[in-house]
């Protein structure tokens, strides 16, 4: 076995760039010697070290950290620093637990929604449901994206908008009067309970109707969501929202697309 080794030789080995080699040594890391023709020459414990070297960066610790430990290694700070070094991994399996959380969640909404039959009236019965919302006039359906992308930005911390969060519009009910079937007037993402919040969806009654295709369904839809409410004697009361349970973030086929017509509805109905 050879006892000591150019810098080529050393950075083919680690797969390292030569002047990564250099940087480690203006750090004072490694310490080769020189020969007369002032050659760098590295031996078996630089080797030693660039192993130590490679795992500690691994773990996120800088190179001053990594000088100050080399300097003073001990059983016992070689120890403490593997309780460290077991910190950092749980954090980060738990960061991968939570993200892997998120992709089964998200799976099983597709796969829910998927199997949802459309253009049928249901009534329920819904619960108080906080949401962050952003109020802005939209009359065209491609700006409602860019704003959800706004309000997602702004409370990165409790949404994630290719999670299991609900992202939808409220339409803007004065237009909505007049015959205007896009003008939106709000975005806004449901949030869990304890998270930041703007305001509510009120608890209550509300018909449901979800539609399959493009978002210019949405008038055809509404009217026969009004039509079905008529038969059973309930009334709207108050504007519609579009809850988007498909969309453009999951599939590149309008196809696909499901979208929940939601509207506060009363009367004796049921």
């Amino acid at each position: 076995m050879k006892e000591c080794y150019t810098i080529g030789e050393l950075a083919r080995l680690f797969s390292l760039n030569p002047d990564t080699l250099r940087h480690y040594e203006d750090k004072g890391i490694l310490r080769p010697v020189r020969r007369e023709n002032r050659y760098r020459i590295y031996g078996i414990q630089d080797i030693c070290t660039l192993n130590v070297v490679r795992a500690l960066r691994e773990a996120d610790m800088s190179l001053e950290e990594i000088r100050t430990y080399l300097e003073g290694r001990t059983v016992a700070r070689t120890m403490d620093l593997m309780d460290r070094e077991d910190t950092l991994l749980r954090s980060r399996i738990a960061a991968l637990e939570a993200l892997r959380q998120e992709a089964l969640d998200r799976r099983a909404r597709l796969s829910r929604y998927s199997d949802t039959r459309a253009a049928q009236l249901e009534v329920l019965e819904e619960p108080e449901r906080p949401y962050v919302c952003l109020r802005e006039d939209v009359i065209l359906e491609d700006e409602i994206d860019f704003l959800l992308k706004k309000l997602e930005k702004d409370h990165q911390d409790d949404i994630k908008i290719l999670g299991s969060a609900c992202m939808g519009a409220a339409l803007n009910g004065a237009s909505l009067a007049a015959g205007e079937y896009h003008h939106f007037d709000a975005v806004f993402f449901l949030t869990e309970p304890g998270r930041r919040r703007d305001a509510a969806l009120p608890a209550g009654r509300y018909a449901r109707w979800y539609y399959r295709g493009p978002y210019t369904g949405f008038r055809e839809n509404y009217l026969a969501l009004r039509a079905a409410l008529e038969a059973r004697a309930l009334r709207p009361a108050g504007p519609p929202l579009q809850l988007y349970r498909i969309d453009a973030h999951d599939t590149a086929l309008e196809s696909e697309y499901l979208t929940e017509i939601q509207v506060p509805v009363d009367g004796a109905g049921s």
